[in-house]
């Protein structure tokens, strides 16, 4: 994987830093949503807003990782946030991982890479 997809090195680190910060949306969302459930409207407002920011430098990074990439490729790996937020939520929020989620990722992680390798 050496040209990434012509996005070279620095291009595949930029795509997979902006797809770790989209993971991130969604821990800010169950912060949301955990305030929420307990009437906690002003930190509920707070963990919106984060979303909301984050959202925001998401959006404008994925536009710089288009164009330094194909569609198609940028697309693909898109898949590895499963994985991100797997492990998110194994280390914020205390979740376990079954046998079945770890299958369900090494499956998505082996198509991200049959995907990715065909670009080569």
């Amino acid at each position: 994987m050496e040209n990434k997809a012509n996005g070279g090195l620095k291009g595949f680190l930029l795509l997979h830093g902006t797809l770790l910060i989209y993971a991130i949306v969604s821990v800010f969302a169950k912060y949301a949503g955990i305030q929420m459930a307990q009437n906690n409207w002003w930190l509920t407002l707070v963990f919106l807003g984060l979303e909301a920011f984050t959202l925001l430098v998401y959006s404008v990074l994925w536009q710089q990782v288009l164009k330094r990439m194909p569609l198609s490729f940028a697309y693909s790996n898109k898949g590895i946030c499963t994985l991100w937020t797997a492990l998110l939520g194994i280390l914020l929020f205390g979740e376990t991982i079954t046998w079945g989620k770890a299958l369900g990722i090494a499956v998505v992680l082996i198509g991200v890479l049959l995907v990715v390798t065909d670009h080569e």
